[in-house]
């Protein structure tokens, strides 16, 4: 068991703040001196609402203000309102690609993390950015607090935390993450005590340096930030591992039965990790059938996305849906990239 007195140290030494990486020039000139390349990689899936700005400050900010990024790619995991067409307005900046036309017979799953995995294949920067695509208080701090740390200390990787905003009609809480408290947290305290310092362990903006990313394993889906903290630390050691506070994060939340998926998702991963192979292969789900039919602040997908929404197939009874969560490991981008070209684009994961 890792002892506190180990996470508070921890804790001390690798916990940055954004405010800390508020000259931009400064970190450009370092950059340039290191001769390092930066890529921020967006996935999406139907957030109109967001992508447009998120994608407006990064170019005004931090590529014709000070060039500190080197490419913004976005890629896209299927969606069916405006998304694609916004980010289609600013190709003169954004290489959008389409998650189905990467290593199209690679045996994959949709989901979040073959996105992120997908995009770090077709990415040649020494350090990438991993980054949500639907925030609302999007500003370039997110991209600056991840990219400083990597910039100006040894850290390898580094993951964004803040304060969740849960709104209703009636308040604003910071009671948001709610699969954070409920789920990732204990069972990371359970298992891999040594993560427990990690404030955000779920979070979506993070980073790091490639040639650490493309020699492990991701996840398919939801279980993509935990299974990175897992193989990071399994393979590298806590201490190339740090994060940074980003202050708050605002956002649409899933519906609670798209969160029971994702618990499931996070748990298996977990408890599947390298050394702690439960073998646990049943991808059966039934999740609550809800009837509240209030959308304030709730994400809502195209019911063909099942990995990430509130549907599932209907059964007898009015109680539940049933639905298959079928999230995947995908073998380390550095292995693909030794392959012969004959071999390359017929993976079997």
């Amino acid at each position: 068991m890792q002892s506190t007195n180990t996470i508070d140290q921890w804790l001390m030494n690798n916990s940055f703040d954004v405010s800390d990486f508020s000259n931009y020039t400064e970190l450009y000139l370092l950059k340039i001196k290191k001769k390092l390349t930066i890529s921020v990689i967006i996935p999406t899936l139907e957030e109109e609402k967001t992508i447009g700005n998120i994608l407006n400050i990064l170019i005004s900010k931090l590529i014709l203000e000070v060039p500190l990024i080197d490419e913004i790619m976005v890629v896209d995991g299927g969606s069916n309102d405006s998304t694609i067409s916004i980010c289609e307005g600013f190709s003169e900046h954004v290489k959008l690609v389409h998650e189905k036309n990467i290593l199209p017979n690679a045996d994959t799953s949709k989901g979040k993390g073959n996105q992120l995995w997908k995009g770090l294949y077709i990415c040649n920067s020494d350090i990438v950015v991993y980054m949500d695509s639907d925030l609302k208080n999007f500003n370039e701090r997110f991209v600056i607090g991840i990219v400083g740390p990597l910039l100006k200390t040894d850290i390898k990787f580094i993951k964004g935390f803040y304060e969740r905003k849960l709104s209703s009609s009636q308040t604003v809480t910071n009671n948001g993450g709610r699969v954070t408290e409920l789920c990732a947290r204990p069972l990371l305290n359970m298992v891999y005590p040594e993560l427990s310092g990690f404030i955000q362990p779920l979070g979506g903006e993070y980073g790091g340096y490639t040639n650490v990313l493309k020699k492990i394993h991701y996840s398919s889906g939801y279980g993509v930030e935990v299974k990175l903290l897992i193989e990071i630390f399994n393979n590298f050691g806590l201490d190339v591992m740090g994060q940074v506070n980003l202050y708050s994060k605002e956002h649409d939340h899933q519906p609670l039965n798209a969160l029971s998926k994702m618990s499931y998702t996070i748990m298996k991963t977990i408890l599947n990790s390298k050394f702690y192979d439960l073998n646990l292969n049943n991808n059966s789900l039934l999740i609550k059938n809800i009837t509240n039919n209030d959308n304030t602040n709730i994400k809502i997908r195209s019911e063909e996305h099942i990995q990430c929404n509130g549907k599932g197939r209907d059964m007898c009874n009015n109680y539940f849906k049933y639905c298959e969560i079928n999230e995947k490991v995908l073998i380390p981008i550095e292995f693909i990239n030794n392959l012969n070209n004959d071999n390359k684009y017929n993976l079997q994961l």
